[in-house]
């Protein structure tokens, strides 16, 4: 059976080189499955093969300096991002792919892209591949070839390099819980080990304690080292604009929740989830109308049309009920966008961890985003019910329709069809959960 996530190589002479790389030289493999992302054309020699040809010493030591960002830090779109999460970034000489590697930290995904035909160069790498795997799979198998380097470096000589200070490094951060803490917020914030300002981590470790490890993750993926301002308005003016949710049976449905396969992707998770909800409120309206949620919820007539100042997220207050939270909706003036964030309020609340008092809903890509967009899109426009509403539809004016009648965005109806395999995302703005 093929490894989820592979990188094999084997041991290349080259006598011109000087040091490590001399030693380390290697025709490598990296793979997804049966999908290899490192087959490429060699121009000179009209071939193609799987491997390509490269210092297994450097792919390591990047890995390494890399690995709390690659593992801990959602996808940003910045050059420092990529230099941190991309292979190009390793340089060294070498022709590298264009593999990047994105966590939403639970699962990464694996994505490369093919070499442009107008490219130059002698070797142009072959393959478009989006891979997704658990988290741990990854770091297992970036540590054993790490070791094999390592290894390769203690028979022919070498006692000590970068390469093994990082591994060493490693091993002591991920054995201290006070240290892997340290560089899990460094990584959010956007920082390489040690590089973090060290006032802005202790505000963070104090924010923390207060408001729940997990949902200030959630806050730093989403501002980076931007905290401060985002905590002074919750501080002082977030409540303003809070509405009371009441969520039926929370202790109930959170048990629900939780016995829900947790080897399935978050949002499958999400999907099953949101029925199961609506089967326990026994909700069997289609479409769902305001009235049906604010009655559900208990909520004000008006809390999903009132007008209300725009605020910088949407976002859950845990207050000591069970089942009543207070809610801010009001990053968007639209009444569907409300919905929606609505639901997502609620789905965090059925999934967040019990410590967490802040219920974020943020833009980011992390497991309990996708995880509420999934459950929000499932429970106000079921996929099955939308497919039966589109038919063989997928014109502009038909997904309109759809949406008007759901009383969704058109953009989550067609997150809904890519998502379900039946349109082709054409706009990085539609997203996959």
């Amino acid at each position: 059976m093929d490894k989820p996530f592979a990188i094999d190589f084997e041991w290349l002479d080259r006598p011109s080189a000087e040091g490590p790389e001399r030693y380390t030289f290697a025709a490598l493999t990296i793979s997804i499955g049966d999908q290899i992302l490192t087959e490429l054309e060699d121009i000179s020699s009209r071939t193609v093969r799987s491997s390509m040809r490269c210092s297994a010493y450097d792919l390591a030591v990047w890995f390494l300096q890399n690995w709390w960002r690659i593992v801990f830090e959602p996808e940003r779109n910045s050059l420092d991002w990529k230099m941190s999460h991309c292979l190009g970034g390793i340089g060294q000489g070498f022709l590298w792919p264009d593999i990047c590697f994105t966590s939403d930290g639970l699962e990464m995904s694996v994505e490369s892209h093919p070499t442009s035909r107008t490219n130059k160069e002698m070797v142009r790498y072959l393959n478009n591949i989006n891979g997704v795997l658990p988290v741990d799979t990854f770091t297992t198998e970036v540590f054993s070839f790490a070791d094999a380097v390592i290894d390769r470096l203690q028979e022919t000589g070498f006692r000590s390099s970068l390469l093994h200070d990082l591994r060493e490094d490693l091993l002591e951060e991920l054995s201290d819980p006070q240290l892997t803490r340290w560089r899990e917020i460094e990584a959010l914030l956007g920082f390489d080990p040690e590089f973090a300002p060290e006032k802005l981590v202790k505000e963070v470790l104090t924010l923390s304690e207060a408001q729940g490890i997990a949902a200030i993750n959630e806050l730093l993926a989403f501002v980076g080292p931007e905290i401060k301002p985002l905590m002074t308005w919750l501080d002082t003016k977030a409540h303003d604009t809070t509405t009371s949710v009441t969520i039926p049976d929370t202790d109930i449905l959170r048990e629900k929740t939780a016995l829900i396969d947790r080897t399935l992707l978050p949002w499958e998770r999400a999907e099953k989830a949101a029925r199961i909800a609506k089967q326990h409120w026994s909700l069997n309206e289609i479409p769902l109308s305001n009235s049906n949620l604010t009655d559900l919820f208990s909520m004000q007539k008006n809390a999903l049309t009132a007008s209300w100042p725009e605020t910088p997220i949407s976002i859950g207050f845990r207050n000591g009920h069970i089942d009543r939270i207070d809610a801010t909706l009001s990053c968007s003036p639209y009444e569907t966008n409300r919905r929606f964030s609505l639901l997502r309020v609620v789905a965090d609340q059925l999934y967040s961890p019990n410590a967490d008092r802040l219920l974020p809903v943020t833009k980011t890509k992390t497991a309990r985003q996708k995880f509420q967009r999934a459950f929000a899109q499932a429970f106000l426009c079921p996929a099955d019910q939308l497919i039966d509403f589109i038919g063989n539809d997928f014109s502009d004016e038909k997904i309109d329709d759809a949406a008007g009648y759901f009383n969704v965005s058109p953009l989550l109806v067609k997150s809904t069809l890519v998502n379900k395999g039946l349109l082709y995302r054409v706009d990085r703005s539609i997203s996959r959960y």
